[in-house]
Formats: C-alpha cells, structure tokens, sequence
C-alpha cells in the first residue's frame, strides 16, 4: 500500500508544477508519428537575438508500442543527421546512456522528460528518475531537434512556435489527456533494476 501511495504523489505531485510550453510539435518518420512532444523554456529568441534557455523536453508516447530497437534508431537517426562527428565524441557517455535508456517496449501514453537541473540532465519515464546526463545534452537535444536542418521538420516548427493555432490546439489536447496508469509507472520504474547491454565506442564510431 505506502508503494502506490508515493507513486500516486509522484503521479499528483508531477502535475502541479507544469507550466504553459513554449513550443509542442509531433515526432514523426515517414508520416507515422511517435510522439508529441513540448518544450519548456526560458525566453524564446528575438530580433535582439537573445537565445533560449531550454529547461524540460517532455515527450509523450502516441504509437501503441515502440520496440527498444525502434527507440534506438530513431534517436541514432536524429543525432546522425544533424551533428558532427566530434559532438559524438564528446557526448559519447551521455548518447550511449540515451540510447540504452528503456529496457522495455515504450506504450501510449509513456511520458520521458528530459529536464535541467543544476549541473546536470535528468531523464526521468513515467515520473521516475532513469538517468543523470552532463548538463549540456538538454540544449545538444533542443538544438539538434530545432537546427536548421532539422531531422524531423515538423517537429522543429512545432518546438519554434511556427505551428497554425488550431494545430497546435490540437497537439495541446492530444499531450494534455496522455497520463501514465499507475500500473504502467510500477512497470516502467521495475526498469531501474536491469542493466543494459553495452554499446561498444566502436558501434558509436560508425553512426
């Protein structure tokens, strides 16, 4: 019992300090989308050219299942077509955590947050912690989401703010009504206990 109390808190508690986003967009390949995706951030750029500061990414699950292969690939994909080799390098620890960071099939509704936190990236699934990154990958990850040539150009739009409204209402009902059971959180948070299979720097070399 005091187990599905904490993670009902966390499940209320997650709810109540959610502000406005500054931009949502829909990740999707070839037309099949994965998943809605918000950003949250301080500022937003201007003719002064101040920069963003990215605070959260928070992306919610809208496929029925999304393998750890698929997982994978498409965040390999991302990250292929918009950096360098040398940022490979540098955040080889941090993507090969990110890659390796679900240790079971995504479901609709799964949530993943990607947040700042003082000197570091936290990735948390379904409310629980997952990962402590450098604090440097939420802004590699915004930026490699909204760079000029974006991976994925809807989703960049989205996350600039460039979307018509009424798509972005509706992209705002659609994240809105998507929440984890409490039941998929156990599940999910049962993750923490397995390890994942190494990615050798040698796999990492060659995306």
């Amino acid at each position: 019992m005091r187990h599905w109390l904490t993670l009902l808190l966390l499940f209320c508690s997650a709810q109540t300090w959610a502000a406005d986003p500054q931009g949502i967009g829909m990740f999707q390949t070839l037309d099949k989308p994965w998943f809605v995706v918000a950003l949250y951030a301080d500022g937003r750029p201007d003719d002064d050219g101040r920069p963003m500061v990215p605070q959260k990414l928070e992306l919610r699950v809208v496929e029925d299942s999304i393998s750890v292969r698929r997982y994978r690939k498409l965040w390999q994909d991302v990250f292929a077509v918009a950096q360098e080799r040398e940022v490979w390098q540098t955040y080889a620890g941090d993507l090969q955590a990110f890659f390796q960071l679900i240790k079971g099939p995504l479901e609709m509704n799964d949530q993943l947050v990607i947040e700042q936190r003082a000197e570091a990236t936290v990735v948390s699934i379904n409310y629980r912690e997952h990962a402590v990154l450098s604090p440097g990958f939420l802004p590699l990850l915004v930026n490699t989401l909204t760079a000029r040539i974006a991976p994925v150009p809807e989703l960049r739009n989205g996350l600039l703010g460039e979307l018509p409204e009424d798509e972005t209402r509706s992209l705002m009902r659609q994240f809105d009504k998507s929440e984890p059971t409490l039941g998929r959180i156990s599940e999910t948070a049962r993750w923490l206990r397995r390890s994942a299979p190494a990615v050798t720097e040698a796999r990492l070399s060659q995306l």
